[in-house]
């Protein structure tokens, strides 16, 4: 069997570059510091701001961090490895088989060494570095990892369907080698390894009654009190060195306004936010981060299951003709998002010219009368976050679906963490505020998981033969050309089913002060801090 690596540009040992089909999927992200606060308010994803160079690292101090929401749990397997969903925490514990560099395109080596694919595309060959070990002592193995995957798909973590699609095997020939067999072409199966499967646990974290997380990363926890803060220290024998920082304390979001407010008072050193308002404040005012614009990264999520509302089209169709994104945007965030009702905006580099609202409140209006002739009486809940801005949003939808007819109602639950269990866990709603958050750089991740009919992501119910085909088609493609043609069928699919309704593209945005030296952004805005000091 022939194979190729991916990469011979060096970060530790080597890198990890994606085929070149892959490179075709990257957005260009690469800014001068002058452009960098033009650049993102554009839409163009990358590092903005001025990162100084304060010389030599110095170890101490405790890293205070922002984050949009703390995760219920710190298990890979149970909480969606995002950066705005506990990723960043748990890629602190465990650390990351490999991590996503968008300046250069390239996913880099992590815990592993070396990562190469097979001329055919099917077969991943992943070399683990030697002597690492987890925080208790055992050696992360290629045994090791291969448990902790088998573990992850066991236990239905996020896009594990999608893995056991498309992974036939995993098997450890060596204590350093793993090998995925695939059963399709899957350019950007990379992906997988930088997120919630290549968080790797250790077996003796099932061991009690309750998950205890052990993993390999660079830190240890101290203390979890859900809901007020997450207390991290720095663990001894991390395979990269020491971290710098004694330590983490993760400190959940009341509102960006409170994050900037504690950010320029010093109370924090760096904090994740996604409010448009926020992150024109901080880029203007030339703080150090990284911007992803993220398509339909404010949507609400429709339920079409059974028995919901959103099991009937027209229903589905009257709430898209509804809704304003225009004026939601005017309404909420000042004018200044990226409103569309678009899957994939103008911002994206696969836009697809969908047009950006379709609001149209005579054609809701008809749509709706159908609806109720034939039994439904108009009600429906939509279920966002106590906070301000998430106040203000779904009171200007429900102010647009009753004036059309529907009777709109809001259910305001108390956290981030909240909505994610009552929308993806218990699938108890009607309506819910959520982000699809697509990236340009892995489409086929998101959409596979917010509309497979098998996904374990798809929280709104969404089961079309049609469109689980269009997706095998995006896994496949190996061309630019390609990718483009079937984003375009899935955008127009879409269009014309409903499974949810975009409301703007959104800024996601991790900033940090001056003296924070050291920070790296990966994957799915996942954070990794065993370089992190304080100057």
């Amino acid at each position: 069997m022939t194979e190729r690596a991916l990469s011979t540009t060096p970060r530790l040992s080597s890198a990890i570059v994606l085929a070149a089909a892959t490179a075709l999927l990257l957005s260009s992200c690469a800014s001068s510091e002058e452009s960098a606060a033009g650049d993102a308010l554009a839409g163009v994803s990358g590092p903005v701001g001025t990162q100084t160079d304060a010389g030599e690292p110095v170890s101490g101090g405790t890293l205070s961090f922002g984050s949009l929401a703390l995760p219920a749990t710190l298990d890979p397997a149970r909480t969606m490895a995002t950066g705005s969903t506990g990723g960043t925490e748990m890629a602190a514990i465990y650390d990351v088989l490999v991590r996503f560099d968008g300046q250069g395109g390239e996913f880099e080596p992590q815990l592993a060494e070396d990562l190469t694919v097979s001329e055919d595309g099917k077969t991943w060959t992943l070399t683990l570095r030697d002597g690492v070990t987890f925080s208790n002592g055992e050696s992360l193995d290629a045994e090791a990892v291969r448990w902790s995957i088998d573990r992850y798909v066991a236990n239905r973590g996020p896009d594990s369907q999608l893995w056991k699609n498309a992974v036939s095997s995993i098997s450890a020939p060596d204590d350093s080698t793993v090998i995925f067999e695939l059963s399709t072409p899957w350019a950007t199966f990379p992906n997988m390894l930088a997120m919630g499967p290549g968080m790797i646990v250790a077996a003796q974290s099932d061991q009690a009654e309750n998950f205890t997380p052990i993993g390999a990363g660079p830190f240890v926890l101290e203390s979890n009190k859900p809901n007020e803060q997450i207390q991290l220290e720095r663990r001894e024998g991390y395979w990269g060195g020491d971290a710098k920082l004694d330590g983490v304390r993760f400190l959940p979001s009341a509102g960006g306004q409170q994050q900037l407010d504690m950010f320029n008072t010093g109370q924090l050193e760096m904090f994740f936010t996604v409010e448009a308002h926020i992150v024109a404040d901080v880029v203007e005012a030339g703080n150090p981060g990284y911007l992803n614009v993220m398509n339909a990264g404010n949507d609400v999520l429709i339920n079409n299951a059974d028995g919901r509302p959103g099991s009937d089209l027209r229903v589905r169709q009257a709430l898209i003709k509804a809704v304003d994104p225009v004026a939601f945007d005017e309404r909420t965030q000042d004018g200044i998002g990226r409103p569309s009702v678009a899957l994939f905006s103008e911002a994206s580099r696969w836009s697809t010219g969908a047009p950006a609202s379709k609001y149209d409140p005579e054609g809701a209006r008809s749509l709706l009368a159908e609806a109720k002739a034939d039994g439904y009486d108009g009600k429906i809940t939509f279920t966002t976050r106590q906070a301000p801005e998430a106040q203000a949003r779904a009171l200007a939808i429900q102010a647009m679906l009753n004036s059309v007819g529907f009777d709109a109602e809001v259910e305001f639950l108390n956290s981030t963490t909240d909505i994610i269990r009552v929308i993806n866990v218990e699938k108890n709603y009607d309506l819910g505020q959520s982000a699809l958050s697509i990236r340009d750089s892995a489409p086929f991740l998101k959409l596979y998981s917010v509309f497979h009919s098998d996904s374990t992501g798809n929280a709104s119910g969404y089961a079309n033969p049609e469109m689980d085909e269009l997706l095998a088609t995006l896994q496949r493609a190996s061309t630019q050309e390609e990718i483009q043609s079937a984003i375009d069928e899935i955008e127009s699919l879409a269009a014309e089913t409903v499974p949810t309704l975009p409301l703007a593209a959104q800024d996601n945005l991790v900033v940090w002060q001056p003296e924070v030296q050291g920070a790296s952004h990966s994957f799915a805005d996942i954070m990794l801090l065993d370089e992190v000091w304080l100057s």
